[in-house]
C-alpha cells in the first residue's frame, strides 16, 4: 500500500484572508493598547501657591512683621478650565520667600494646593497675619462637580501654649485645611485661626491649604489666620467662560513696599496632573477596537464555514463581476 505524500500547495487566497486577518487582530490589539494610555478626561496640569514659608531674620535684622494673602478663583465647566490668582507679601525686616509685594496671576490650569506662613519668625515677636480665599466655580456638567461637601479642618492642635488661643481645636483625617498648629508658643502671645464655617469642597476641584504651621514661636507673637473655600455650582455659556494664556505670567498690580517687582518668583508651581481637562477618547479607541475585532472573526468565520454558493446569493451579479475583474 502506498502513501501519497505530496505536499499540496496552499492557495494564495487563504494565504491572503490569513494574513488580513492576523494584520486586523494585531490592530486591535494597538487600539486597546491605546485607549489604556490616553489620559483620562479627569486629568490635568494643576499649580501650586508656595509663599512667605520659612521666613527668618535677615541681613537688615530681626524679623518685625508679617502678611501675607492667596485670593484664588478657579473656573471649570466641562474640559475647560480656567483659575486667577492674586497674591500678596509684605515681610521686614527681609523681603519674603519672594519679593514683596501683589501680584496676579492668570492660568489655564487649576489652582488645587496653597502653602503659606508656614515655620515662618520663630525669631522675634510681632503680628503675623496671614489669609487664604478661594472661590471655585463649576459648571453643573462637569463630572464630579455634585456632592459638595463641608472642608474637613485640622487646625490649633499643640499651640498657643502660655498664651491665648481664639480657634477651636480640631482634627479631622483626610484634612482640606491644616492651619495653625504647633503655632504661637512661647507664652504671653495670642492665636486666631478660623475656617469660614460655609467652606464646601467639590470632587471636581480638590483643594488643600496649609499654613501658620509651627510660625510665630516667640513670646508675645500674635499669629491671625483664616482660611475660606466657597464652591458655587453653577451652568456656563461658551460666552461665560473666562479664558487665559498658556503660560501663566504674574504682572505686579500694586505695591506693598518699594521691593516690589515685575516677577512673583517661586509662588506658582506647577502640580503636574490633576483635575479634569481635555476629552477622553477611550471609549472610542475601544468601541473601534471591538468593531475592528468583530469584522476580523466574521471574515475567518466566514472563509471557513460558509456554505456554498452564500456569496452568490447575497451579492448582486455586477458586483460579483467587477470584484472577479479586479482580481
Amino acid at each position: 500500500m502506498r502513501t501519497d505524500t505530496t505536499l499540496r500547495p496552499i492557495p494564495a487566497s487563504r494565504v491572503a484572508w490569513a494574513a488580513m486577518v492576523s494584520a486586523l487582530m494585531l490592530l486591535t490589539g494597538a487600539f486597546w493598547v491605546s485607549g489604556l494610555v490616553v489620559p483620562d478626561a479627569a486629568q490635568a496640569s494643576t499649580m501650586a501657591v508656595d509663599q512667605c514659608n520659612g521666613h527668618g531674620p535677615a541681613a537688615q535684622g530681626a524679623t518685625t512683621a508679617m502678611k501675607c494673602t492667596v485670593s484664588v478663583v478657579n473656573t471649570i465647566s466641562g474640559p475647560t478650565t480656567y483659575s486667577a490668582t492674586t497674591v500678596t507679601r509684605l515681610c521686614t525686616l527681609g523681603p519674603c520667600s519672594a519679593p514683596n509685594g501683589t501680584f496676579t496671576t492668570d492660568s489655564i490650569s487649576l489652582v488645587t494646593s496653597i502653602s503659606q506662613c508656614n515655620n515662618s519668625d520663630n525669631d522675634a515677636a510681632h503680628a503675623i497675619s496671614c489669609t487664604v480665599k478661594v472661590t471655585n466655580n463649576i459648571g453643573v456638567n462637569t463630572s464630579g462637580a455634585q456632592q459638595v461637601s463641608p472642608a474637613s479642618v485640622h487646625q490649633c492642635v499643640g499651640s498657643a501654649a502660655g498664651g491665648v488661643p481664639h480657634c477651636q481645636p480640631a482634627t479631622t483625617t483626610g484634612t482640606t485645611v491644616t492651619q495653625c498648629n504647633g503655632s504661637g508658643n512661647g507664652g504671653g502671645g495670642v492665636v486666631h485661626c478660623q475656617v469660614d464655617p460655609q467652606s464646601t469642597l467639590s470632587a471636581a476641584v480638590p483643594i488643600t491649604v496649609k499654613q501658620c504651621n509651627g510660625t510665630g514661636n516667640v513670646g508675645g507673637s500674635s499669629l491671625t489666620c483664616t482660611a475660606s473655600i466657597l464652591t458655587n455650582i453653577k451652568a456656563f455659556t461658551a460666552a461665560a467662560m473666562p479664558s487665559a494664556t498658556p503660560t501663566p505670567t504674574p504682572t505686579p498690580t500694586a505695591t506693598a513696599t518699594a521691593r516690589a517687582t515685575t516677577q512673583a518668583r517661586a509662588v506658582l508651581v506647577s502640580g503636574g496632573i490633576g483635575p479634569r481637562r481635555g476629552s477622553d477618547h477611550t471609549g472610542l479607541l475601544t468601541l473601534v477596537a471591538a468593531l475592528v475585532l468583530l469584522c476580523s472573526v466574521s471574515a475567518l468565520l466566514y472563509r471557513r464555514y460558509a456554505p456554498a454558493g452564500l456569496l452568490a446569493r447575497c451579492v448582486p451579479q455586477n458586483l460579483r463581476a467587477r470584484l472577479a475583474r479586479k482580481h
